[in-house]
C-alpha cells in the first residue's frame, strides 16, 4: 500500500490536471458565463500550457522547488483572479515539500490546510460564498478528520476528492457573494460555480495520480 506521494506522482498529478482542464475548457467557460466573464476555462488553459512547458524544461531538487515553480507559472500566465488563487494554492502547499521528494498524508494535509488559509486570506472568501473555496474547504476538512487520518493515502485522497465534488455540486444552491456573480444576487442561484468545478477536478486528479502510483 502506497503511504507517500512521490515527486514523480506529483508530476503525474500536475500533468493530469493540465490534460483535464484543457479537455474541460469549454465546459468551464460555459459555467463561468452564468455568473462571471465566461473565461475561467480559457484562462486556466493558458496556465496549464505554461505549467506543461515549465515541467518539461526544468528539473527540481525537491517538491518545494517544483510546486513553487508551478505557482509562479500560474500567477504569471493566467488572467483574472484564477491565476492569483491557484498560484497561491501551490505556493502555500509547496512549503511542506522543503527537502522532500515524497509527501506522506500528514504533510500533504498540512500543506493543503495552508493552501486553504492562503486562498481565503487573498480572496477574502468563506465557505458558502460560491467560490472554489466551497470545493477546497470540505476536501481539506475531510483530510483533517480523525476517521480519514487513519486510512491509507489513496483512500484518504478519494474521500477528499468526493468531498470536493459534493462541495462543487452544493454551489448550485448558493448565492454568489464574491466577484461579478455577487452583482446578480438571487439570479446567481441555480448555477454550479466554475472555480469550484476546477478545484474539484484538481482533487480528483490528485487521487487518480496517487492511485496510479500505488
Amino acid at each position: 500500500m502506497t503511504t507517500t506521494l512521490s515527486q514523480d506522482a506529483v508530476t503525474a498529478w500536475l500533468e493530469r490536471f493540465c490534460t483535464e482542464v484543457e479537455a474541460a475548457e469549454a465546459h468551464l467557460n460555459e459555467l463561468d458565463s452564468a455568473t462571471g466573464d465566461g473565461e475561467h476555462g480559457s484562462n486556466l488553459s493558458q496556465g496549464t500550457a505554461a505549467v506543461r512547458k515549465m515541467l518539461r524544461d526544468n528539473r527540481f531538487g525537491d517538491i518545494r522547488e517544483q510546486l513553487d515553480a508551478v505557482g509562479m507559472a500560474l500567477i504569471n500566465s493566467v488572467g483574472g483572479a484564477s491565476g492569483a488563487l491557484y498560484g497561491t494554492f501551490f505556493l502555500r502547499l509547496s512549503a511542506v515539500g522543503e527537502g522532500r521528494t515524497a509527501l506522506d498524508l500528514a504533510a500533504l494535509t498540512q500543506g493543503l490546510g495552508s493552501a486553504v488559509a492562503g486562498i481565503r486570506e487573498l480572496g477574502g472568501s468563506s465557505p458558502g460564498d460560491k467560490t472554489l473555496v466551497d470545493a477546497l474547504h470540505p476536501a481539506v476538512d475531510e483530510l483533517e478528520s480523525p476517521a480519514t487520518r487513519s486510512v491509507g493515502l489513496v483512500t484518504a485522497l478519494d474521500r477528499a476528492a468526493t468531498a470536493a465534488e459534493k462541495g462543487r455540486d452544493a454551489t448550485a444552491d448558493m448565492v454568489a457573494r464574491m466577484g461579478r456573480g455577487s452583482y446578480l444576487g438571487d439570479r446567481s442561484r441555480g448555477h454550479v460555480d466554475a472555480g469550484a468545478t476546477s478545484m474539484a477536478l484538481l482533487f480528483r486528479c490528485l487521487h487518480s495520480s496517487a492511485e496510479g502510483a500505488a
